[in-house]
């Protein structure tokens, strides 16, 4: 009974050593040994992997060549916009309400306000009001579409197909609405292309500094980009901020004018009464001599009210209107950058990908037909 004992027990251990492990389990030892075998997969097919990354890096050369290095310039503009004072909807009674959180949470709809002013810095209306403006360039006046045209590289990339895009032109400044179909593509092409050239940011969130930045192939074409679109925003901000209080100064500047004009007909008339009635005691030419004393100085009381309240309605158009302040303009020499293609370096990669891919399922083949 003893030696059946210890049959059973060496059996019983002979088969706990070899009971394979699970499937969801590796060995260490299965392991090293796949590691083991990858040198004898790349001894195999080392002259495929070489050769398919040989071609990859040779298409990618091919590429780089034809396609030309890409230089750009980076001009940048810091400003601060301020000096306006408006008292918004409810004056100093919503000011009050702000200081103690009772306003209403919607957002400002104040397009100048916030995120909106980045929005609109870069809206199509006021990037075409940009380009539809003439500066001098290389000491000629020229309309600054026509030379981003000429300058932006727009021609040999999105018209290099279309002959009469890579011909065209504008003629002159002109208003959206008096675009031809021809420039309402054209325009639609530039402002798409501007788009990506062009950055409106705030550095810091807590400082009320903007910066409007942009980078095109031309270095004279950027900076005079900036500067101009500056300008338009500052113009077009200033113009939208005031228009009720320029509307009401327009108003009293006429209602002046209106009364000097009829009191120069009042004065001229009661000059010319008394002139032809010196010598006349009628109690009824008194009277009319006296209605039109009288006419005069009541309109040159109104004259002067108008006047008084055109000058402060002035004093306060002056007082709203907002101040751009620029910090930091564009200085030269503009950032170069030379943007080269990855063409080659994308080559090897893809062949390497496209080597291990073909490699996999040739190894895959030949176990399957081993077996």
């Amino acid at each position: 009974m003893a030696s059946i004992n210890e049959n059973d027990t060496i059996n019983t251990n002979q088969l706990a050593a070899s009971r394979p492990l699970p499937p969801d389990q590796i060995s260490p030892k299965s392991v090293v040994l796949r590691i083991a075998q990858l040198k004898y997969v790349f001894h195999r097919n080392w002259r495929l992997l070489l050769i398919l990354v040989a071609i990859g890096g040779v298409i990618g050369f091919i590429y780089d060549l034809v396609h030309k290095t890409r230089i750009t310039y980076t001009g940048t503009i810091m400003f601060n916009l301020g000096g306006g004072s408006s008292s918004g909807g409810f004056g100093e009674l919503g000011q009050l309400a702000g200081a103690f959180g009772l306003t209403s949470g919607a957002p400002d709809a104040n397009i100048f306000a916030g995120d909106n002013f980045l929005i609109y810095a870069k809206s199509r209306p006021v990037v075409e009001k940009t380009l539809m403006q003439t500066d001098t360039i290389n000491g000629k006046d020229t309309l600054l579409v026509n030379y981003y045209i000429r300058h932006s590289g727009i021609r040999d990339k999105e018209w290099e197909d279309n002959d009469s895009l890579r011909a065209f032109y504008f003629k002159r400044a002109k208003l959206p609405n008096e675009y031809t179909k021809l420039e309402q593509i054209a325009m639609s092409d530039i402002y798409t292309r501007i788009g990506t050239e062009m950055a409106v940011k705030q550095p810091e969130r807590k400082s009320s500094f903007m910066e409007l930045s942009c980078f095109m192939e031309d270095e004279r074409l950027a900076a005079t980009f900036l500067t101009k679109h500056l300008k338009t925003i500052e113009a077009d901000y200033q113009k939208k901020q005031t228009k009720k209080t320029r509307e009401m100064y327009d108003l009293l500047t006429s209602r002046a004018d209106s009364l000097a004009k009829r009191i120069s007909g009042t004065e001229n008339s009661l000059a010319e009464y008394m002139d032809q009635n010196q010598q006349v005691i009628v109690a009824q030419a008194r009277i009319r001599e006296s209605k039109l004393t009288r006419n005069s100085s009541f309109l040159t009381t109104l004259y002067y009210q108008a006047l008084t309240q055109a000058d402060n309605m002035r004093l306060s158009l002056i007082r709203e209107t907002p101040l751009f302040t620029i910090v930091k303009p564009v200085y030269f020499p503009l950032y170069r950058e030379v943007i080269k293609t990855a063409g080659m370096q994308i080559g090897i990669v893809l062949g390497l990908i496209l080597s291990l891919i073909v490699i996999f399922f040739r190894e895959t083949y030949r176990s399957v037909m081993k077996e």
